[in-house]
Formats: structure tokens, C-alpha cells, sequence
């Protein structure tokens, strides 16, 4: 008998103790995703909507460059960039040639001034169909929003990609964390209500983190390795001591020649473009640089463009760019190498035909409406219960318009930078980063409006200055440039017809926002006007 009762007795402590400590795990799951998201929410909101908006940085690029209206092939554009580099740039010690694809149909050409002050010297060129200049606007085009979701612009790309490394370790603890404190997230995804409040921010939270769940694992995953060569460098330093040893056994390194002092004709790049196709078994080829060019010793390397296979090769191949002899090929081979450049290709998309991309889009859509809602969670949880007892501090006060003042004034901010790109002077002293600086004034504006208007009115009045702001877009392109929505050329321009499409589509979801903030708070005032 007493041995029975023992026996109970234990069981039943062992169950007690198991649900406090379930209950502790779970209370510490929950703070930990709490102040994981929040802390970080800010520029992990900014780092997603870019990111995201960067899948279609290339046709961005069209949009924002409408002078450029002949296309080349890729054969045609090598010829044309030799004769061009040749003669602006005879005596550059280094030529670097974009090709054109069927999503950039411009040829962009680099080369390195000698003489110049700074000791870099870079110079660009985008050329047209017929290997011309284009004398277009200037401008950073998508590339801004790609570059600025790893780089911050502004801050010191150092700090910028360590504070992007470190937001991202978090968001990998805050996704983790969400699965394990949401016992019920399945069930949960399917009882959204609106207008409830707390409830309603819980609900959009929980749909919007499981509808692309899988996508915010990988995209934060895969994120992390892209930069981690630059986490990790101590122990590459101490592994390898030079580092040029370790990329040798990452991958064999294209030969570099010094110059020898010798001037020679350099071979057609076109009959090399040709012959680097035949031995890549005509995979495309996205990058040519030519070293020297003008000397004896001078090479011309082509790099494999990222295709519709995850698993790429990733060829390089050196030629003597005066000779025509094969000087270097060499595949990725190193499989912890081809492990990370696929990770990398994950991450951004490269091998994605247009219809992933766009899924790549909305799943990106989806984790920065994550984010958000998750903010906007984590104040109107407390607003209620602090507002009764009267302890809502002006810290909770200040989150609440750092909520609105990011999240609405982003999207301004993007659409500021597209219409700068019509509005400013072609000719324009530093157009491209005037552009930018539009960037950053709409969204500056927004994030100091609460403190004129208060948090409430900053979302109904962020999200009508959005709606304004993108639906103008296709109709000041009307009047700024020759190519608009209502003479596009097609096949051509259907990357131009799919922004303008966009950008109307963007200004519908705002102005319905608007319309159901303005019907929700003005029926809440009548309401509370009725009980008084």
C-alpha cells in the first residue's frame, strides 16, 4: 500500500514539474521572440522590403533609364564594348564589360582611369544597340535598393553588413522561437478576424509568418551565408594565415599577368566570346574583363552567368586576349565552395524564371508584413492595459510613431526615389545620388510626422500620401519622358508595362487602407461621441 501511494505520489510531482518546467521554457521562448524581433524590427523591416523589391532590380533599372531603347545581343555587345573601350579608354589598365540578358538588355562598360586624382578612377558607360553612349539620366536604378539592403547606404559598408549579420541571426532566433510558443500557429492561421484590436495584429501576424514559413528559414539562412566569410575572417586568418592560400583551395584562381610594357593589338573579343561559349557548352556568359589591354601580356577572362539550374558551375575562363590561347578554365570543384555559391544563388534568386521570382516577391511581401505587424503587435499589447492604469509612458508613446514613421514611410521613401528619377534635371550635378538623398527625405518625413500629427494619423496619412505617390507615376512619365504606358513597344517593353501595372496595383492596396482607416476611426469617434 504505501508503495502504491509512493509510486503516485512521485508520478504525479514528476507531471507537476514537467508543466512548470514547459511553462518556464515557454514564458522564456516568449520574451526571447519578443525582444529578438523588436529590438532589430527596424532595419530588419527595411532590409526585407528592399531585399524584396531587389528580385526585380533589373527591370527597375529599364524603368529608370527610358533612354535606353535599343537592345543588342550578347555577340553584338562584346564587339561594340571593344570598339567603345578601345576608343575612350585605350590606356586603362583594366576594361570590365556587362552583357546584356533578357532582363538587362544594356551593355554597361568599366574601365579604370590612370590619371586620375583619386587613385581608383572608375569610369562607366551604358551603351545603346548600336554600341553609342546612351546620354541618359544618371542613376543607381535598382541596384540602390539591392545594394542598400546589405549596405545601408550611408553607414560604413563594414559596420552595415556586421549590423545586417547581426539583425539576421536574430530574426533566425525570432522565427524559431515563433514556432515553438505558437502551439496552436496551424489552427491560429485559420481564425482571422479584423477589427478586433491585439487579436486582430496576433492573427495577421500568425498568417503572414505561415504562409511563406519556409521561405523566411531559407531567405534568413541563406542571408547569413552569403556574408560569411566576413563573420568568419579571424578564423580563416588563423587557419590559413594568407588568405589568398585559402581561396586558391576554395577555388584556382585565374593567372595574373603583369603588363609587360609592350604594345600589340588585341584580338577580337567577339571570336573569344564565340570559343568561351563552344568550351561552357554554350551556357551564357554574363561578364568579360580584359587585363592590360594594348600589351602583350594582356588576358580576357569571361565568367558563366547564373542560369535556371541551382547547380551551376560557375566556369571562368582566361584567355591571352592577343593570342587567342586558353590560358585558365576551371569549374567551381570545392564542394563546401559550390555549397555556399548555391546558397548564395538561393538567396538571391538567380536561377529563378519570372514566375519564381515573383514567388520569391510575395513570399518577401509576406515576411515584411511579418515584421511589421509583429511591431505593431508587441505596443498595442500593453497600449490597452496601460492606457487603463495610466502608466503608457512616452517610451511606449515614441515606439508607437517609430512604428508608424518606418513602417508606412518606407514605401514613401521607394516612391520618392522612382519619382525623383522623372521629376529631377537630366543634367543634373549628381543626379544618382540626389535621387537617393529623395530616398531618404520621404522617408525622414514620415518618421518625424507623428510627432506633428501623433501615430494614428500618421498611418491614415502615410498610407493616402502612398497611394497619391505611386498612382502619379505612370502619368508624370507621360510628361517626362517618350516612353510611357500609352506607346510602349511590345515584347520590348513589357518589363516598363509590368512597373506601371505595379505601381497602380500599389496605389489601389494604399487608398483601400486609407478608405478603411478613415470608415474604422471616424465610426469610432461617432461611436464614442453617441456615448458621451
Amino acid at each position: 500500500m504505501y508503495f502504491l501511494w509512493f509510486n503516485t505520489a512521485l508520478t504525479k510531482t514528476k507531471q507537476i514539474t514537467f508543466t512548470i518546467m514547459k511553462a518556464r521554457f515557454r514564458d522564456s521562448m516568449t520574451w526571447l521572440h519578443t525582444w529578438a524581433g523588436l529590438v532589430v524590427g527596424w532595419i530588419l523591416f527595411a532590409v526585407f522590403l528592399t531585399g524584396t523589391l531587389a528580385y526585380f532590380q533589373f527591370e527597375i533599372t529599364q524603368w529608370m533609364l527610358p533612354d535606353a531603347k535599343q537592345n543588342a545581343t550578347p555577340e553584338q555587345a562584346v564587339a561594340q564594348a571593344q570598339g567603345y573601350l578601345q576608343e575612350h579608354a585605350p590606356d586603362s589598365p583594366g576594361w570590365s564589360i556587362t552583357l546584356p540578358d533578357e532582363r538587362s538588355p544594356i551593355t554597361t562598360v568599366f574601365w579604370r582611369d590612370p590619371n586620375a586624382n583619386n587613385g581608383r578612377g572608375f569610369e562607366f558607360a551604358v551603351l545603346d544597340g548600336d554600341g553609342k553612349k546612351i546620354e541618359q539620366r544618371e542613376t543607381r536604378g535598382g541596384n540602390f535598393l539591392y545594394r542598400f539592403h546589405f549596405d545601408l547606404h550611408y553607414m560604413p559598408v563594414f559596420i552595415a553588413r556586421w549590423l545586417v549579420g547581426i539583425c539576421a541571426m536574430l530574426m533566425l532566433i525570432a522565427i524559431v522561437t515563433g514556432v515553438v510558443i505558437h502551439k496552436k500557429i496551424f489552427k491560429d492561421f485559420f481564425t482571422f478576424q479584423l477589427g478586433k484590436g491585439p487579436r486582430s495584429w496576433l492573427d495577421g501576424h500568425t498568417i503572414t509568418s505561415v504562409l511563406a514559413l519556409p521561405f523566411h528559414f531559407m531567405i534568413t539562412y541563406t542571408g547569413l551565408v552569403t556574408l560569411m566569410l566576413m563573420y568568419m575572417s579571424s578564423a580563416v586568418s588563423l587557419s590559413y594565415g594568407d588568405r589568398g592560400e585559402f581561396f586558391n583551395d576554395l577555388q584556382s584562381q585565374p593567372p595574373t599577368l603583369q603588363a609587360s610594357g609592350e604594345s600589340t593589338n588585341l584580338n577580337d573579343l567577339q571570336e573569344l566570346y564565340f570559343k568561351s561559349r563552344e568550351d561552357i557548352k554554350g551556357n551564357p556568359i554574363r561578364l568579360a574583363q580584359v587585363s592590360h589591354p594594348g600589351d602583350t601580356n594582356a588576358t580576357v577572362t569571361f565568367y558563366e552567368a547564373p542560369t535556371q539550374s541551382l547547380m551551376s558551375d560557375y566556369t571562368t575562363l582566361t584567355y591571352s586576349a592577343v593570342t587567342g590561347e586558353q590560358l585558365h578554365v576551371q569549374p567551381v570543384e570545392n564542394s563546401a565552395e559550390l555549397t555556399r555559391r548555391t546558397m548564395i544563388g538561393l538567396h538571391a534568386g538567380r536561377f529563378a524564371d519570372t514566375q519564381l521570382r515573383w514567388l520569391y516577391f510575395f513570399s518577401g511581401i509576406l515576411g515584411t508584413l511579418m515584421i511589421a505587424t509583429g511591431l505593431v503587435l508587441w505596443f498595442e499589447k500593453r497600449r490597452k492595459k496601460l492606457q487603463d492604469s495610466g502608466n503608457l509612458s512616452f517610451g511606449h508613446y515614441l515606439v508607437s510613431g517609430l512604428n508608424a514613421g518606418f513602417i508606412i514611410g518606407l514605401p514613401l521613401a521607394v516612391a520618392t526615389y522612382f519619382l525623383s528619377n522623372r521629376l529631377l534635371p537630366v543634367a543634373a550635378d549628381n543626379r544618382a545620388e540626389l535621387e537617393i538623398a529623395w530616398f531618404f527625405f520621404g522617408w525622414l518625413l514620415m518618421v518625424c510626422y507623428p510627432l506633428l500629427r501623433g501615430a494614428k494619423k500618421t498611418w491614415r496619412d502615410g498610407a493616402l500620401l502612398n497611394g497619391l505617390a505611386y498612382l502619379s507615376l505612370p502619368f508624370i512619365s507621360f510628361i517626362t519622358v517618350d516612353r510611357h504606358l500609352l506607346n510602349y513597344q511590345y515584347p520590348r517593353d513589357w518589363p516598363l508595362f509590368g512597373m506601371d501595372i505595379s505601381f497602380i496595383l500599389t496605389a489601389a492596396a494604399f487608398l483601400g487602407l486609407t478608405w478603411y482607416l478613415f470608415r474604422k476611426w471616424n465610426s469610432k469617434e461617432t461611436q464614442n461621441d453617441v456615448e458621451r
